[in-house]
């Protein structure tokens, strides 16, 4: 004779082992009713005792419901239901509770939606973020990368450790397209460069405006590549891409041009 475990459908602490005789002791006690739980080891889950026939027939015999039959109203009948088991379910919590619908159910599958949505989003973002970062390095660069590309002195690339830079973007860019998500760890550590690094040249410079690209761009970056809430993925886009396309604007416009002149290194003599 298998044994069972019960509880309440409001309540996640379970009782037991009981044999089908003891339970129906306890049903007889009104401990227990036909709303009440019992785990289920074939199917692994908690299910009302009122849709295993077998079971009820046991603990709930038809001549219990006999000697029980007595002329009440409807709201007799439901006063007194509610007194023996507060955890009572209507039929169509009992459909969902055997359908495993229950709110504890809802809750995980919802959290697993908004997993896969972020992991889905994640890379192809981060990708357009790394991209708009390597358009902003580079394209100040443009006249100097031509000139060493035409005079095949490419060594002189590393004289320019923006360009570098951006050159190191732009790959990171093109893996994550590809949903290499091994470079995950670089991504983070790339944010936390322009996070940290651009804020001080913006604060340096004393202009709030880089300060606060270079801020959004690293935060958007570094969180696109953690997060595994759906809500999260689309404010680290909204902040990554935001702030890395801007800056890709202003170099565009010349806003950078004077400013990465400046950062020319002589490691490299042609």
């Amino acid at each position: 004779m298998p044994d069972y475990y019960i509880r309440t459908p409001d309540n996640n602490e379970s009782r037991g082992p009981f044999d089908p005789i003891k339970l129906q002791t306890l049903a007889e006690a009104g401990q227990i009713t036909e709303n009440s739980l019992y785990y289920d080891e074939s199917k692994e889950e908690w299910i009302p005792i009122a849709l295993n026939k077998e079971l009820h027939a046991e603990v709930f015999p038809k001549r219990e419901s006999l000697s029980l039959k007595i002329k009440q109203s409807d709201k007799a009948k439901k006063k007194e239901e509610k007194e023996r088991d507060p955890g009572g379910l209507n039929v169509q919590e009992m459909l969902d509770a055997a359908d495993g619908n229950t709110k504890q159910r809802k809750s995980v599958k919802q959290k697993e939606e908004s997993l896969h949505k972020s992991a889905a989003m994640s890379a192809p973002s981060l990708g357009f973020m790394t991209m708009a970062s390597a358009i902003f390095l580079l394209y100040p660069h443009f006249d100097v990368l031509s000139t060493i590309s035409s005079e095949n002195r490419y060594a002189d690339i590393i004289n320019y450790p923006f360009a570098v830079l951006g050159f190191l973007d732009l790959l990171l860019g093109i893996l994550l397209f590809l949903s290499v998500t091994e470079v995950y760890p670089i991504i983070r550590g790339r944010s936390m460069l322009t996070l940290g690094f651009g804020v001080y040249v913006g604060w340096a410079l004393g202009d709030p405006i880089i300060m606060a690209l270079s801020a959004a761009a690293g935060a958007g970056m570094f969180i696109a590549s953690i997060t595994q809430r759906a809500s999260m993925m689309f404010l680290a886009i909204l902040l990554g891409v935001g702030g890395n396309g801007y800056f890709a604007y202003l170099a565009s416009i010349g806003r950078f041009d004077e400013f990465f002149d400046t950062v020319v290194l002589d490691l490299i003599s042609s």
